[in-house]
């Protein structure tokens, strides 16, 4: 950079735009710039096809799988969001089987099951579907439907599970090779490590649903929000609120399919994700002859 050569007034310096290199001297190094993602190229415009039960869609497979094998360069979209991906290969799914497609794929079988479970009993219970990311909805909830004594929680965090058990540090722990002395004397710096863990990310640490609550001092007025997270100070006030807590834990850890603005940023290269980096196509197994 460039700067005027005056005299130091106590006043800020104006400073000059980078000057052009002199003549026979090399030119700063530019800023890289980011390779664009190219848009993918969308499937044919195929007949359309509504499927309702699951006889259809079992009936229908092979058709889909066909267009799917003839246009392998969308495909990767499966990843970003079935449904839609599948209304771009001309399959209209019913409103009940967009969403037993994205719930059956979401989870797990044995997480997937717990969470009907908490739905249908919350459901029965609150006479509407949970909505444990609305964090409006979750205080209206908590103070004003089951009239609980709001809380000053400040900063405090509620208690999370180790990534890793003890049992499996101690087997680690015994996996680990035992360092043997290859000087002679005493070393100057002695190097001390044992095994542990590193901190997690806030996003991939497990609520420990068990642990005691601590004491907390009420608070004067009831917020009008709250994050789920904070749901966990007040699980053994009702066991609704623990359901609650619980079903959307179950929900925030299930796999990330991208609303419809996303999936079109994602499809159009004005957006970035990992599938689509790292994985060309998905295809389905050839009809056999």
């Amino acid at each position: 950079m460039q700067q005027d050569d005056k005299p130091d007034s106590g006043k800020p310096v104006r400073v000059k735009p980078d000057a052009p290199a002199a003549p026979g001297m090399p030119a700063s190094p530019a800023t890289p710039k980011i390779k664009a993602i190219p848009a993918l190229k969308p499937p044919a415009e195929y007949e359309r096809l509504a499927i309702d039960s699951h006889r259809t869609i079992l009936g229908s497979f092979r058709t889909v799988a066909d267009r799917v094998n003839a246009d392998p360069e969308f495909s990767v979209m499966f990843l970003i969001n079935p449904v839609m991906a599948l209304e771009r290969y001309g399959v209209d799914l019913s409103p009940d089987l967009k969403r037993h497609v994205l719930h059956t794929l979401q989870h797990p079988a044995a997480m997937r099951t717990r969470r009907d479970e908490l739905e249908a009993k919350l459901r029965e219970a609150l006479g509407e579907a949970p909505k444990p990311e609305d964090e409006a909805w979750l205080a209206a909830l908590l103070f004003e439907r089951l009239k609980l004594q709001p809380l000053e929680i400040g900063d405090t965090e509620p208690e999370y599970k180790p990534p890793l058990n003890a049992e499996m540090l101690k087997a680690l722990a015994l996996k680990r090779p035992k360092g043997g002395k290859r000087y002679k004397g005493e070393r100057l710096l002695k190097v001390q490590s044992r095994v542990g863990t590193a901190p997690w990310r806030e996003a991939f640490r497990r609520l420990d649903l068990d642990a005691p609550v601590p004491k907390l001092p009420p608070a004067k007025y009831p917020p009008k929000t709250i994050a789920l997270v904070n749901l966990w100070f007040y699980k053994d006030e009702n066991p609704l609120v623990r359901d609650v807590l619980e079903y959307g834990v179950l929900q925030s850890r299930g796999f990330p399919f991208h609303s419809p603005d996303s999936f079109r940023q994602i499809a159009e290269g004005k957006k970035t994700n990992a599938f689509r980096t790292w994985i060309r196509a998905v295809r389905f197994k050839e009809r056999s002859t």
